[in-house]
């Protein structure tokens, strides 16, 4: 656990103060504050769906052709995400394929240098056993110019004593090893070329995908009408996350069941399991339960106070502007960690589409839940706990905004309702 350094103002949040290293507690005031921003939300929904329809009424004729466009980027997009996925898989594969290389390289020095030292065990084993049994047998072995040559036949075997048996079959033995590892490494060193090769080609697709996308993204930019229609489909998809993350609760229903179906099976199979067994899957059924207890038991009003998701975060985009329920944040750097705001539960950890990536989600109380957006796959799942300044993802896993960029949400639930508001005052901001 670490925490993350408090946001600094930035290009967008010119004139606001910083108030503090961290709230000292969520206090009343700043919660009654953030409810009654709910209110706000619902006018922000409507400025929202007006801008909408009067977007699609003035493009009129191009709608149709401006969307067509715009499905072509989205597939796009979904194909660099896959391509991405691939790129990563056989960078793994290649690390992988590169260790075990080196492994086996490492493994034939060893098998090597300890047949060196047998051969010369041997050779003093021969040449005494020449002078005190003379034999044409014994000889031939002492004169013998391979470890290969050294494997002798039962009659021979007979002139020597058990344990100088033994050394010359163990001898046998270690060479058949060797020449295993060595089929080994061709093996090896045959599939890590082809790893390679896919890898590269899986790069030069990338660049191809992302050159045609930056191509259409700027055709769309180059006209009024097709930035128009860019900004209809990010309002929709701002709807279609805010809908989603609305439903949560009916979808975390789900995988409390799956969880507890999961541990079942555990218990189950842990029952009818030997010991070493049982005691594995007994600690695996244990944790699901750690999961499904974090879920289902009331989160308590967390007093202490909020950290900046991000190290060094600059304020690029506040909540409102253009009607957005979020606020942009930009990095440092491409990549950047991104850090919980609060402890709390993971409720949702989940790709929402390749033009934004994966969206993780902290519910850190009854009332509040914090929500992240344009993370690559993220380290936590659904029911583990995290502690504030805890890594959480990291930027960069869509295809649209900058990968330096995050999203960040605010949910709160009023009564039996629930609204997204400004992050900005849980981070003193």
């Amino acid at each position: 656990m670490r925490a993350g350094a408090l946001l600094r103002a930035g290009a967008l949040a010119a004139g606001l103060a910083l108030l503090g290293a961290a709230l000292a507690q969520v206090d009343t005031t700043l919660r009654d504050a953030l409810e009654a921003q709910a209110g706000e939300y619902e006018a922000l929904l409507e400025e929202r769906r007006a801008e909408v329809a009067a977007l699609e009424e003035r493009l009129g004729a191009t709608r149709g052709e401006l969307e067509a466009r715009i499905a072509e980027r989205d597939a796009l997009s979904e194909r660099i995400a896959a391509l991405d996925a691939q790129e990563r898989a056989l960078a793994a594969d290649v690390a992988a394929l590169e260790a075990d290389v080196a492994a086996t390289e490492a493994d034939i020095a060893d098998r090597e240098a300890d047949l060196d030292a047998l051969r010369t065990r041997i050779r003093a084993l021969l040449v005494n056993l020449h002078r005190t049994r003379a034999g044409r047998g014994a000889g031939a072995l002492a004169n013998a110019d391979s470890l290969h040559d050294l494997r002798v036949t039962n009659a021979l075997l007979d002139r020597l004593s058990r344990q100088d048996v033994a050394l010359v079959r163990d001898v046998g033995a270690r060479i058949d090893a060797l020449e295993a590892a060595r089929s080994r490494l061709e093996t090896d060193l045959a599939e890590l070329a082809a790893a390679r090769e896919r890898l590269a080609a899986t790069r030069i697709e990338q660049q191809d995908r992302r050159a045609e996308l930056q191509a259409v993204i700027e055709d769309l930019n180059a006209t009024q009408a097709g930035q128009e229609a860019q900004r209809v489909a990010l309002m929709l998809a701002q709807d279609q996350l805010e809908a989603d993350l609305a439903n949560i609760e009916s979808r975390l229903q789900e995988e409390i069941a799956r969880l507890e179906a999961e541990e079942a099976r555990l218990r189950r199979e842990a029952a009818a399991a030997d010991d070493e067994r049982r005691d594995a899957l007994e600690a695996e059924a244990d944790r699901t339960r750690e999961r499904i207890d974090a879920l289902t038991s009331p989160q308590d009003p967390n007093p202490a106070g909020f950290v900046g998701p991000l190290d060094g975060g600059t304020l690029v985009g506040r909540y409102g502007e253009g009607n957005n329920s979020f606020v942009a944040i930009r990095a440092a750097q491409a990549g950047a960690a991104v850090y919980a705001v609060q402890g709390g539960v993971v409720i949702a950890s989940q790709s929402i589409g390749a033009n934004d990536g994966f969206m993780v989600a902290v519910r850190h109380d009854p009332e509040l839940t914090t929500v992240y957006t344009n993370l690559r796959e993220p380290p936590v799942r659904v029911g583990d706990r995290v502690q504030r300044g805890e890594v959480i993802g990291y930027l960069g896993g869509g295809t649209l905004p900058p990968p330096d960029v995050l999203r960040l949400y605010a949910r709160v639930r009023q009564g039996g309702g629930e609204a997204f508001v400004d992050p900005l005052p849980l981070l003193g901001l």
